[in-house]
């Protein structure tokens, strides 16, 4: 009797065939994303005070240009290292703060989050010396490849240090090692700038720039390129 009555409850509340199956299951799979679009998502991710840092010195550049104020120049240059700190620090934020995992679970690997998070400010960095350069360079009456190479050189030179002290035992550690590099980097541009003081330097530093600094950029964003990638690589590992 038992045995009749599972029947018929098996029977009376047996599943449908299913119908467009395959269809169904089809329309489960996630749609393909564009880079521009995992760039336009991803950006959203990146903290403001980066954007209103960027903005803010755009703003000095173009407002010291139009203005004619004195050392503008030399005020963005010297501060240029802390916004290729501010990168470091906002594209390595996932395995600072031991986010790693959750990032690795989601839709995009980690390591798709930190090359666009990479592209991301780059592209916005790239914008912001696109505009600062020609403005000061015509404000202040100087070379315009004199001007984006004194400006790149600071920059190029803390991306590539601080990306290799993040991926140092020392750096995870401490998680902002690159500040000091920056630190570091600011106040060596800062003294070479010092024209009352040191004429001689400042000398030797432009004609270097103006024999050697487009080939110095290329080396320097062929050594920041590299860098980028060994931490892409390497990243997953490291979470």
């Amino acid at each position: 009797m038992k045995k009749q009555l599972e029947k018929l409850l098996a029977e009376a509340y047996a599943a449908p065939e299913p119908k467009k199956k395959q269809a169904f299951l089809m329309n489960l799979k996630p749609r393909e994303v564009s880079l521009p679009e995992m760039l336009w998502q991803q950006a959203a991710y990146v903290r403001w005070p980066v954007w209103l840092f960027a903005i803010c010195m755009m703003a000095f550049a173009i407002g010291g240009s139009i203005l004619h104020l004195e050392d503008t120049e030399r005020i963005v240059t010297v501060l240029m290292p802390f916004t290729a700190a501010i990168s470091v620090l906002e594209t390595n934020r996932s395995t600072r703060f031991g986010m790693s995992e959750i990032e690795m679970a989601t839709r995009f690997s980690l390591r798709s989050v930190l090359f666009a998070r990479m592209t991301i400010l780059g592209i916005l960095y790239a914008v912001m010396l696109c505009v600062s350069a020609p403005m000061l360079a015509y404000a202040f009456g100087g070379k315009l490849l004199l001007t984006a190479t004194r400006i790149l050189i600071p920059y190029l030179s803390t991306m590539i240090l601080s990306l290799i002290a993040e991926r140092s035992a020392l750096g995870r550690k401490t998680g902002y090692s690159s500040a000091a590099i920056a630190a570091l980097i600011s106040l060596v541009t800062f003294w070479i700038s010092q024209e009352q003081s040191q004429k001689f330097m400042v000398l030797r530093y432009t004609t270097l720039l103006e024999n050697w600094g487009i080939l110095i950029v290329l080396v320097l964003l062929l050594l920041t390129i590299l860098e980028q990638q060994k931490t892409i690589r390497q990243v997953e590992a490291f979470a």
